[in-house]
């Protein structure tokens, strides 16, 4: 039996972000298949955000409703940034919990879903089941809450507040869904939580989306699709390539990084490492249906739980994908499972990079398994949403 379910989830298109892009291919998978979705979402033009009309899609069983611009918005994002509760989308909660529970009864939905980050949706949620205890609550969390290494709160007592509102949402949600098996431990081990809820709900990608390319470029090109921050940084790949100094790769790197990185590159590999604006979402997929071997670059984090959302495109894409990352890492786990081969470094091992610079000339896309593919394909998502979404 077809059942309605309410999306609570701020980022949403035409928000340009990796969640908004996840958020709209589960709806469109539940909605392809039958269910009536409901999204509640920010306005069409939220402050501090990218916007890309071309992303928005339409369905029969998709309906889209949005939270109308609040007077001071952008002084409550500035207030609540400060607050650290959550994040800067604190102040989300109370207007998106009471439209929320006013779809919920117009519309007699029995099953919501939210979505992080931003962590802001999970206090919707929790609002919502306090008034509705019998719904059917499903809490997914891309990245870790409080065990996330790159939040760090400026006291003790934020970080408490957080915890509390952590093991609450943890608590009172009937599902939690996260994206890797790492993390689904990570939540069981270090947040006490009941391992048989926690269900693992990778990233997808659209292969509706994907190109063939026209021509062929004289080098390989080796590409990199998003900004670069944090605790993620190419300066070791900088110095593998500049010692190796490969004649037949390209790196082309589309997206924001620090400055001092940027300026590295064109110093010490000028013709070998090209640093490319921001593109639009669309024009990225272009850039990697048309590159010769896709990069993932990870924070050097022991046991690291994150499953970067550019991995699953890149796996659309049908490329070799190599990657800068820990051994021990969701991502050298994922690219066991779909290539022959494991084009992997240490992200922060020189050494390790530089053999594996020695490696790429020769890789064919014959090292891709199909079936390893098909995970992560969007068309066969629907059993493992529905699944942990739907209660039938």
């Amino acid at each position: 039996m077809k059942k309605s379910i309410l999306f609570i989830a701020y980022d949403f298109p035409p928000i340009l972000s990796p969640e908004s892009i996840q958020v709209q291919r589960r709806a469109l998978a539940l909605a392809a298949n039958g269910h009536r979705v409901h999204v509640l979402t920010a306005c069409e033009s939220p402050d501090f955000e990218f916007v890309d009309s071309s992303l928005s899609k339409d369905h029969e069983n998709l309906t889209v409703q949005r939270v109308d611009r609040l007077p001071a918005e952008k002084m409550l994002h500035y207030i609540c940034g400060g607050l650290e509760i959550t994040d800067r989308k604190f102040w989300w909660k109370f207007p998106a919990a009471k439209k929320a529970l006013n779809i919920i009864s117009e519309f007699n939905i029995k099953n919501i879903y939210t979505h992080s980050t931003p962590l802001v949706n999970h206090l919707a949620g929790l609002a919502v089941k306090a008034v509705n205890p019998d719904i059917h609550w499903t809490a997914h969390f891309s990245d870790p809450w409080t065990l996330n290494p790159y939040i760090s709160y400026r006291t003790v007592v934020q970080k408490k507040i957080n915890k509390i509102y952590e093991r609450s949402v943890i608590t009172k949600c009937d599902v939690i869904t996260v994206t890797s098996e790492k993390t689904r431990t990570l939540f069981a081990t270090g947040l006490n939580a009941d391992k048989d809820k926690v269900k693992v709900l990778p990233h997808v990608f659209d292969s509706a989306l994907y190109t063939h390319r026209k021509n062929e470029p004289a080098k390989k090109i080796i590409a990199h699709t998003g900004n670069i921050y944090g605790l993620r940084s190419i300066a070791p790949l900088i110095d593998a390539v500049e010692k190796v100094q490969p004649e037949n790769l390209e790196f082309h790197f589309y997206g924001r990084m620090k400055e001092e990185e940027r300026k590295l590159a064109e110093e010490k590999c000028p013709g070998l490492i090209r640093i490319i604006e921001p593109i639009p979402y669309l024009d990225s997929i272009k850039v990697l249906s048309e590159a010769d071997i896709l990069m993932v670059i990870d924070a050097p984090l022991k046991d690291s739980p994150f499953f970067p959302s550019k991995l699953a495109d890149y796996i659309g894409a049908g490329k070799p994908i190599a990657a800068l990352t820990p051994l021990s890492s969701t991502t050298t786990d994922i690219i066991r499972s779909i290539q022959k081969d494991m084009l992997i470094a240490n992200s922060a091992d020189v050494s390790s990079i530089k053999a594996l610079l020695r490696r790429l000339d020769k890789v064919d896309s014959t090292i891709l398994l199909e079936d390893g593919r098909k995970l992560y394909d969007m068309n066969n998502s629907y059993e493992n949403i529905c699944e942990a979404l739907i209660n039938e």
